[in-house]
């Protein structure tokens, strides 16, 4: 659906069309690696489940750099109102991601070197902060396709299948 949206409304250029490509691609891997995190515990494989982990937050971040930029510096045509604060949650959340990140990660490394007292604790607020930022950001689709309607009607289904 997003793959259909930006090819709307941003730039006809061979690179941007390239880069909007990849960007839904970073965006299905993101959700594949989050599957692969979703079905192994780590508890059961503690490696594999942490390698999934990095796996997300590579994919994500990139997607969602990624995005923002094709949003903020590749659009066609001036953006609305609801354009404008679509793009200014994804700025806001995109840096909240990022820097909670970094933040986990340093605080994971602590943790795990100096098994300091509440650095556990610590890393895993902004873990939470990294996964709420990342649905968040998602969210702001909200206002990318606030005026497409979604109809579904069992009826509807039938009679296309019927047609086949």
């Amino acid at each position: 659906m997003y793959h259909t949206h930006m090819q709307k409304v941003l730039k006809k250029v061979a690179f941007v069309q390239r880069l909007v490509l990849f960007t839904c691609t970073l965006n299905v891997a993101e959700v594949f690696s989050l599957l692969l995190l979703s079905v192994v515990p780590s508890v059961e494989d503690y490696s594999l489940h942490t390698f999934c982990f990095g796996l997300f937050l590579f994919f994500s971040s990139i997607y969602l750099a990624f995005s923002f930029y094709l949003f903020s510096c590749c659009r066609t045509s001036p953006s609305s109102l609801l354009d404008r604060q679509s793009l200014y949650y994804k700025r806001v959340l995109l840096m909240t991601n990022l820097f909670s990140i970094l933040v986990a990660m340093y605080c994971y490394w602590r943790h795990n070197t100096y098994c300091e007292p509440g650095m556990y604790s610590i890393f895993s607020v902004f873990e939470y902060t990294v996964v709420l930022s990342n649905m968040a950001y998602h969210f702001t689709s909200y206002y990318d396709f606030y005026h497409v309607q979604f109809v579904f009607s069992l009826p509807e289904i039938v009679k296309l299948i019927e047609s086949d």
